[in-house]
């Protein structure tokens, strides 16, 4: 059973150090090398939402990081995915896990650390400076009418 609670805080209040950070990837569609939907047996073929849904995953953006055993278990999900549209509800949970693990919403790429950019962006994303803090004392002073310093 999947242990629950809250998705990794951006100002932790611990001091100790993050194990990992965000991993920033380009905000386009991934062409590159990935593994087609393995032929069935006989006059079968895949259910049209499960080739739909394999076209989905297969052009996510952070596809780019995965390795040879990611993509075979995103094919593995696959065939959860053909089981629950040919009528096997069974396999929901299984495939909620496996989902959650490849990071297909986001929702999942939070938890993981996942965070995409827009190309003109570049890494621009993770080293934005936070904003500006104002001091209260110069804003108490400010409120009460002295303005000298």
């Amino acid at each position: 059973m999947p242990l629950s609670g809250r998705t990794p805080s951006a100002n932790p209040r611990n001091r100790n150090p993050r194990a990992y950070d965000w991993t920033t990837v380009e905000n386009a569609a991934y062409e590159g090398h990935s593994p087609e939907l393995p032929a069935k047996g006989g006059r079968q073929r895949w259910h049209r939402e499960t080739r739909a849904w394999w076209e989905a995953v297969r052009a996510m953006p952070h596809c780019r990081l995965w390795t040879d055993t990611d993509w075979r278990f995103a094919l593995e999900t696959a065939v959860l995915v053909e089981a629950f549209w040919r009528d096997q509800p069974s396999v929901a949970a299984e495939l909620r896990l496996r989902s959650a693990k490849l990071g297909l919403t986001h929702e999942d790429r939070l938890k993981l650390r996942i965070r995409y950019a827009d190309p003109q962006d570049g890494d621009q994303v993770a080293a934005q400076a936070p904003a500006a803090v104002t001091r209260l004392d110069e804003r108490r002073r400010r409120l009460a009418g002295d303005d000298a310093p």
